[in-house]
């Protein structure tokens, strides 16, 4: 297995420290040293600043999201027990980062939605990725098309509010909930 590089360290470490701490609240010179790389390559990686380095980050997040989502559905093929496995992923990792995680991506797009076409636009980008490939894999399923793109918006609005109230609430029943709340959402 290849080191990662320093571009990547930086990269997963900004989607990390964003998703806990938020855009804004962290610097230039936590993202160095938390990467543990040199100075001088934060702007050598990224010349166009914090920003670029936000939508590397949002990127990245995009993509380890629609892996988990693509392995849950390979692992299950009942869309209700593959929605159950990926909100189940997602409550222990939460639980593992004591409740400030979360979302790679929501926290930069709460924060961010005003402040930055880049990361906006990033942001867009992301939740559509996701939205095609849950409405895809919903499709192989049975879902006539219109169906399985509402069902896959309402799977993401669950998640996404699940992760928020578990934080609020340093506990993952609101995911539990949610993920049986899409099952019957499926199931009808």
């Amino acid at each position: 297995m290849t080191q990662p590089t320093t571009r990547d360290r930086m990269i997963s470490t900004a989607m990390r420290l964003f998703r806990r701490e938020g855009y804004t609240a962290t610097s230039w010179r936590r993202l160095v040293e938390e990467a543990g790389t040199p100075w001088g390559s934060a702007y050598h990686h990224f010349p166009g600043g914090k920003e670029e380095l936000g939508v590397a980050a949002i990127a990245l997040g995009t993509e380890l999201v629609t892996g988990t989502i693509r392995r849950a559905f390979e692992r299950h093929s009942d869309p209700a027990d593959a929605i159950r496995w990926w909100f189940g992923k997602a409550a222990a990792a939460l639980e593992r980062e004591d409740f400030r995680g979360g979302c790679p991506v929501a926290t930069v797009a709460l924060e961010m939605a005003h402040g930055s076409d880049a990361l906006t636009t990033a942001c867009q980008e992301a939740f559509e990725a996701w939205r095609v490939v849950l409405t895809g894999f919903l499709r192989e399923r049975g879902f006539e098309a219109a169906r399985a793109n509402r069902l896959a918006m309402s799977v993401m609005n669950n998640l996404e509010g699940g992760l928020l109230a578990c934080r609020v609430r340093r506990g993952t029943t609101p995911l539990e909930r949610a993920a049986e709340d899409v099952a019957v959402l499926l199931g009808a």
